[in-house]
């Protein structure tokens, strides 16, 4: 998991020592989100060309010997040229056939997009170059583009400028770590220690094949289940509460019903046949958990796991 530089905080000072300030807090950021299981900071590609003071770019703050050398050394190492976060969000764009644009006040920025939870689900960070950064969430706009349509939603990204803001952030950390998973196969193998309380139908093997730890749908994926997983683990006795999971589950409309009823009615483990209604959203695209809460007991069966319109 990687951190992402919030590009908009990026500014010129007046005199070096200001800008040495900025990179000790940066660095120290960085050391105390590294213990937490994130390996490297991602930088967009104006990053290494921005001049922090007159005459003065990160290369040429990493060659100064009045900087620390541990300092220079940690960050020339966890700093890397590429893949730039335009480059990572390229990538997720041409698997999923849609663009996104992150917008703060009007402001574009692919730091805090790359870092909301509808990407990379991550942490996005700041140089500590204003008050304005000292927030633990920033509000963003995220504008998803197809060629069919456009959809805007709104967000609050993870963000910190320095341990203070990071440490906000250390009881969401112990969960993303433990939902981290190398990949779909895995998943399949480890689940019956990961979601004691969830049932998978047999299809669903090849369903998460396909996934990598990297992968955002992956990520969510993993989240979704979780969260199935402890709203189940909970619950003994009475009908299904939709309200009661932190994400937005709904049921099909009818429509789909109709269209879909092949793929929507599994074999179960039971060896019931089963028509599963309920689902839970995931992104980036169209993806869809569907489920079946059973009544009067804590166990959610789980029917599929794909993009709402290639289920297979």
């Amino acid at each position: 998991m990687d951190l992402f530089l919030n590009e908009l905080s990026l500014q010129t000072a007046t005199d070096r020592a200001l800008v040495h300030n900025w990179f000790t807090t940066l660095g120290k950021l960085y050391q105390a989100a590294s213990s937490k299981g994130f390996r490297g900071i991602k930088v967009p590609v104006l990053f290494f060309g921005h001049p922090f003071a007159e005459e003065y770019t990160f290369f040429q703050w990493a060659d100064d010997k009045e900087v620390d050398p541990d300092l220079r050394v940690l960050l020339k190492s966890v700093i890397t040229i590429t893949p730039s976060i335009e480059d990572l969000l390229l990538e997720v764009e041409k698997k999923h056939g849609k663009v996104f644009e992150c917008y703060y006040e009007n402001a574009v920025s692919v730091g805090l997009g790359a870092a909301s939870e509808h990407v990379f689900d991550s942490i996005s960070i700041s140089l500590a170059s204003s008050e304005h950064w000292d927030n633990y969430f920033i509000s963003v706009l995220l504008s998803l583009l197809t060629e069919e349509d456009e959809s805007e939603v709104s967000c609050d990204v993870r963000h910190a400028s320095h341990f203070g803001n990071l440490e906000k952030h250390f009881s969401w950390l112990l969960t993303r770590n433990r939902t981290f998973i190398s990949s779909g196969s895995i998943l399949w193998l480890k689940k019956s220690n990961l979601f004691p309380n969830l049932i998978f139908c047999e299809h669903i093997k090849s369903q998460l094949a396909v996934y990598r730890g990297v992968d955002p749908s992956f990520v969510q994926i993993q989240k979704r289940l979780f969260e199935l997983e402890e709203y189940a683990s909970s619950r003994t006795s009475g009908s299904f509460d939709p309200t009661a999971l932190p994400s937005k589950v709904t049921p099909e409309s009818e429509t789909r019903k109709r269209e879909f009823v092949n793929v929507l009615t599994r074999l179960c483990p039971d060896g019931r046949m089963r028509s599963f209604d309920w689902h839970s959203r995931y992104t980036p695209g169209a993806g869809r958990i569907h489920f079946y809460p059973i009544e009067n007991g804590s166990k959610i069966i789980i029917g599929n796991i794909a993009n709402q319109n290639e289920i297979k």
